[in-house]
């Protein structure tokens, strides 16, 4: 503890005032803030607060940012596979400024694509590549990959939930130079792993709706953060300054860097309706129109949104010919 103490000393604020009450021998300490930079065995401390204290794909994003910036990664990312392991998509990834993001490159992909490195990680082994120069030639198409993302040395780590089965992979990339991954980084991601295995157990159905398993997917973008939901998944996007909000069906509410008309005008207009200024909403995820209480004025109950949505009175008349009310 004494050399905790004296490592983080800059972020510690000695409380002042009156004597002490415990002896000359005795130091009160209140943590200001976390360091910058913890080493790798804290890592896996401030992903569990962020599992733990988020939606679980609320907190996918901010533990890759954490250890995208705590590892000084230059890219770190989360694949997920099917259910029966022959189809992986990247639906979580961050970048630094300047390195290029792939996430819309790597979506129903067959894991043919991972190669004979895909049976270690079935055993709940990770891999570590240090050189993506010196890979075999049996792994050549993965090779071709990496290259392609500029890739020189990254490190997978298997997530496994709690029947024992591959679900996903969560990786650290370096783009600039080579780096040998250390084991206490190996450790630490293992841990996160491990910890995210847990919280997609508890913190999220077992299954998903057919229609969102692996449907092409629709990107959101928030700073150098990256995700992709399936479209069907979308409940609402509502206006949010200058970007949006995006309601999620399961009640995830994340945001945009985007505006609202640009939402308007990629989302398929079979599902998704304009009902007022400031919202968008997903048709098919509609539980209820009503009057709002103690006016004339119209609201949607959608599926996910915690509060109910307004209609404005020129979108009534389709908002009712979509419903059928």
């Amino acid at each position: 503890m004494a050399s905790m103490a004296s490592e983080w000393s800059e972020n510690l604020i000695e409380l002042e005032g009156g004597p002490r009450r415990f002896g000359s021998e005795v130091d009160i300490w209140q943590l200001a803030e976390l360091p910058e930079y913890l080493d790798p065995p804290c890592w896996a401390v401030i992903a569990a607060r962020l599992l733990l204290s988020l939606p679980f794909e609320e907190a996918v994003p901010q533990v890759l940012e954490y250890i995208g910036e705590a590892a000084r990664a230059d890219r770190t990312w989360v694949m997920r596979f099917n259910d029966d392991v022959t189809l992986l998509r990247n639906s979580n990834e961050w970048c630094r400024d300047g390195v290029s993001s792939h996430v819309a490159d790597l979506q129903n992909v067959p894991v043919t694509m991972m190669g004979e490195i895909l049976a270690p990680l079935r055993e709940g082994r990770s891999v570590a590549i240090n050189d993506v120069a010196m890979l075999p030639r049996s792994l050549r198409s993965l090779q071709v990959e990496f290259r392609h993302q500029q890739i020189q040395s990254t490190l997978t780590v298997p997530v496994h939930n709690d029947d024992g089965r591959l679900i996903a992979c969560i990786g650290l990339d370096a783009a600039r130079s080579r780096r040998r991954w250390t084991i206490d980084e190996v450790h630490a991601l293992i841990q996160i792993a491990a910890l995210m295995g847990v919280a997609n157990t508890e913190g999220a159905p077992r299954r998903k709706p057919k229609d969102e398993e692996f449907s092409v997917p629709i990107y959101l973008k928030s700073g150098r953060s990256a995700r992709g939901v399936p479209v069907a998944s979308i409940a609402s996007v509502r206006a949010d300054r200058d970007g949006s909000l995006v309601g999620l069906r399961d009640g995830a509410q994340l945001t945009d860097d985007r505006p609202l008309r640009w939402w308007q005008s990629v989302l398929p207009d079979q599902d998704f309706l304009r009902v007022h200024r400031s919202a968008l909403v997903n048709i098919r995820l509609v539980d209820l129109l009503r009057r709002r209480a103690g006016g004339q004025d119209l609201e949607l109950l959608v599926k996910g949104c915690p509060a109910p949505v307004p209609v404005s009175r020129p979108s009534t008349a389709e908002l009712r010919r979509r419903l059928g009310a």
